[in-house]
């Protein structure tokens, strides 16, 4: 930001001193000069706002830009300086213009080209590192969960991770929160991204990115993504909705928890801890260490017991896999072995 700034600053300061070096009145062509400046240089930075940070191909391709920009400056300044041989004020002005522009536009073209082009050779192998990987965006719901550093530890997750600025900024403004279950939430999350930059296979970027047209964090993402060609790794259910209807590819932690969950099939005898009542009257509630609910049929008078049971059905939510169950025949002599 500060940057920009001072390049629209430079910008309008050198308008001001070419624009009062032509006509006869210096303050106004000076005034007229710096606007002029002044007004290219912030359509430039909007331009700009599009660019984050690169790669190798787009640091390649944003030289390459800006070689070409200056070729094109240098030949413009030849031919101004052909036509307005006695006029040095205006041959001034137009290489100054001319510079400016075509080498700002140059390394923004350069840049979008990188991003098209690899200049990463790959080798000709099976091997599957030698294939480039696509990048990862992690939401806040990610970071959170916590679930991510896990993965990536174990491999499962690869490719750049990236963390957009606006991603940290509703982070820690859930950790600021008055809310005291906030507060611990936002810390876990900075907990988790720290945690995750110390992983050495991994290799996390936090990129100033943002679209300050844009409020809603949801949309930030996938725009985000579908400039990066990305995949969004997230546990909210309505940016999983929103960014698959828009061909965002979604990594969700609790699908793939869900999935890699042991199978527990009708039939099957499990030993469980009653922690409560269920919704329907008589009914037991247990969780698994996975955290997978089991709902036991006829079981209120044995709450905060162990008990043995066997598994009647199983259910597949959006929340998770609920199993349904009936007390094991025999259960209170059994009772006597788990109490």
């Amino acid at each position: 930001m500060v940057v920009r700034t001072l390049f629209i600053i430079g910008s309008v300061l050198a308008g001001f001193a070419l624009g009062s070096s032509l006509g006869t009145e210096t303050f106004t062509s000076g005034v007229f000069g710096g606007l002029f400046m002044g007004g290219l240089s912030t359509g430039l930075i909007w331009f700009e706002r599009l660019v984050f940070p690169l790669r190798p191909s787009e640091i390649l391709g944003g030289l390459a830009g800006f070689s070409i920009g200056i070729c094109l400056s240098g030949l413009i300044s030849f031919i101004s300086q052909q036509i307005f041989i006695q006029s040095a004020e205006i041959t001034a002005f137009l290489t100054a213009t001319t510079a400016l522009g075509f080498c700002y536009i140059g390394i923004f073209l350069g840049i979008q080209m990188g991003r098209t082009f690899s200049f990463v050779p790959v080798s000709r192998g099976t091997d599957s590192s030698s294939q480039i990987r696509q990048p990862k965006i992690l939401d806040t719901s990610a970071l959170i969960d916590g679930r991510v550093a896990d993965l990536s530890r174990t491999g499962f997750l690869d490719g750049p991770i990236i963390v957009p600025q606006f991603v940290l900024r509703e982070l820690q403004r859930i950790a600021d929160s008055s809310d005291g279950h906030k507060r611990v939430r936002g810390k876990r999350g900075m907990d988790v991204l720290q945690d995750l930059m110390n992983v050495e296979s991994m290799d996390v970027q936090i990129i100033d990115a943002d679209f300050p047209q844009v409020s809603d964090v949801d949309t930030k993402l996938v725009k985000l993504a579908k400039l990066q060609k990305a995949k969004i790794v997230t546990t909210d259910m309505n940016l999983n909705k929103v960014a698959s209807v828009q061909g965002i590819q979604i990594l969700n932690t609790h699908e793939l928890s869900n999935v890699i969950r042991p199978i527990v099939l009708p039939g099957e005898s499990l030993k469980v801890f009653l922690l409560r009542e269920g919704k329907e009257v008589g009914q037991g509630v247990a969780h698994l260490d996975d955290g997978t609910m089991v709902v036991v049929d006829h079981a209120r008078r044995w709450i905060g017991k162990h008990v043995e049971v066997v598994v009647t059905r199983v259910i597949q939510t959006n929340a998770g896999r609920m199993i349904f169950s009936s007390l094991r025949e025999g259960t209170p002599r059994l009772q006597a072995s788990y109490g």
